[in-house]
């Protein structure tokens, strides 16, 4: 791939403005449900300590809600699915998708149990692994291949919108009406988003599709040769290591917030919009535009601007939970969140550009399963377990035992009691909060490692 080539998916398609009406209204319906993608998995974070409260949870079990309640059927559901967006009808497919995990989310709301709220999570996760792999190829319907790295870009600024939205729509809702409001408000619209993409995703026929009917290998042996491939490896492992950071500082940052500087949840919510929304969507438009700029003769800067995302964002998380301010821990967190979406554009686009036009959406299935049933399954589960075991060692012996007193019933608890389990708590979580920096190091040397084996992107 050479250098105009690189460049010319982004510039090329903005000085020619060559979309038409159809393909811009495809791509605004595909930002709309990937807001509501983003939105529905992630408004969990911000009413997390609401929820510890109301069904007495521990942090190990809001880290199974955060981490592989969702990421295990998300991850699972999509390697399927993205056979069938090949080859089947795309638009109806993703319409079922959105209406079972917007329903879902607004049951999360009725849940009266944590199994309840487990199970409505386990919903969330089934229909949104249908979205990636299914609204890329879709992307690929209705784009040609000079115009898909400009619309690829463009669809990615829905998550940094969706993470601005999800802790400020989830703090004020539930500071008026409760947590559960918040869970109906989020959910209940996504029904008539299902609706509007049976209206709007009318697909043209798929050149690709077409070019995967005529391979003559078998489907698992491109998985097999897709997988074998050094650079591609290298990506998936080091998008693991970042989905297992990322699903942590993005789950427990706002309670971090909480417990450590006595933030309420709006005033949690805004710090959590401001980082992963406004300071997001710059990291993700700077980031595409470094790894357009400088990608060369081989494409390796997509590769390794997301290494540079995760090592600056180990960094500055890092910061984050160690310095004792809250001003420049509030300061720290937005330059990290900077960092880490410097990668949302160009991780995306280097499994694209190296995975064959007939394993597109198979490239995007199984990065998924890497980042959300490894990485973001473990993340916040591993990180819930450190978290309260640093917490019971902090909590004075002379007072009993941590887990009975500090996740029982609050009516039968002193007041010295509840305010050392808080403590305790903020303690617990601001030690384990250094582990997702370690993973984010790990994914930077993995990045890295695939931008310094790649040699030839492929670009079709």
């Amino acid at each position: 791939m050479n250098d105009s080539t690189i460049t010319g998916r982004l510039s090329g398609e903005m000085v020619r403005r060559g979309w038409t009406g159809r393909q811009i209204s495809v791509l605004m319906t595909l930002i709309l449900v990937n807001v509501f993608n983003v939105l529905d998995r992630g408004i969990l974070a911000i009413l997390q300590q609401p929820i510890k409260e109301d069904l007495l949870l521990s942090d190990w079990q809001l880290g199974i809600l955060s981490g592989p309640a969702f990421a295990a059927l998300y991850a699972v559901s999509g390697v399927p699915i993205a056979r069938l967006a090949d080859r089947g009808n795309r638009s109806l497919i993703l319409a079922i998708a959105v209406s079972v995990w917007s329903m879902m989310t607004a049951l999360c709301g009725l849940a009266q149990s944590y199994f309840h709220l487990l199970i409505c999570r386990l919903g969330v996760g089934a229909g949104e692994g249908a979205c990636t792999p299914t609204t890329h190829a879709l992307i690929s319907s209705h784009f040609s291949a000079r115009q898909r790295g400009l619309a690829m870009a463009v669809l990615t600024t829905s998550i940094p919108i969706a993470q601005m939205m999800a802790p400020l729509l989830g703090g004020y809702a539930t500071a008026v009406w409760g947590w559960r409001t918040a869970f109906l408000i989020a959910g209940l619209p996504g029904i008539l988003v299902a609706g509007l993409v049976l209206v709007v995703l009318r697909e043209r026929p798929n050149e690709e599709s077409g070019a995967s009917a005529k391979t003559s290998t078998s489907y698992w042996t491109n998985v097999k040769a897709l997988l074998g491939h050094r650079p591609y490896l290298f990506l998936c492992l080091a998008s693991v290591f970042m989905g297992q950071a990322l699903s942590t500082t993005n789950a427990f940052s706002a309670s971090f917030f909480m417990r450590q500087h006595g933030f309420s949840v709006e005033q949690a919510g805004w710090v959590t919009a401001a980082g992963l929304g406004i300071a997001g969507f710059l990291g993700t438009m700077i980031g595409g535009v470094l790894a357009d700029r400088f990608a060369g003769r081989h494409g390796r800067s997509y590769a390794y601007v997301c290494a540079a995302a995760a090592a600056l964002g180990a960094t500055f998380f890092y910061l984050t939970f160690r310095v004792e301010s809250a001003v420049l821990a509030i300061a720290f967190v937005l330059l990290a969140n900077v960092s880490t979406d410097l990668k949302n554009g160009p991780n995306f686009a280097a499994a694209q550009n190296l995975a064959p036009p007939y394993m597109r959406a198979t490239a995007s299935a199984f990065l998924m399963v890497g980042v959300h049933l490894i990485g973001s399954a473990s993340g916040p589960v591993i990180l819930g377990l450190a978290s309260d075991y640093f917490a019971a060692g902090a909590f004075p012996a002379e007072l009993g035992d941590f887990a009975a007193l500090c996740h029982g019933d609050v009516a039968s608890r002193s007041d010295e009691v509840i305010a050392t389990c808080a403590e305790a708590s903020a303690y617990g979580l601001g030690r384990a909060l250094f582990i997702p920096c370690i993973s984010y190091c790990f994914s930077a040397l993995f990045f890295f490692a695939s931008g310094r084996t790649t040699w030839n992107a492929i670009d079709r």
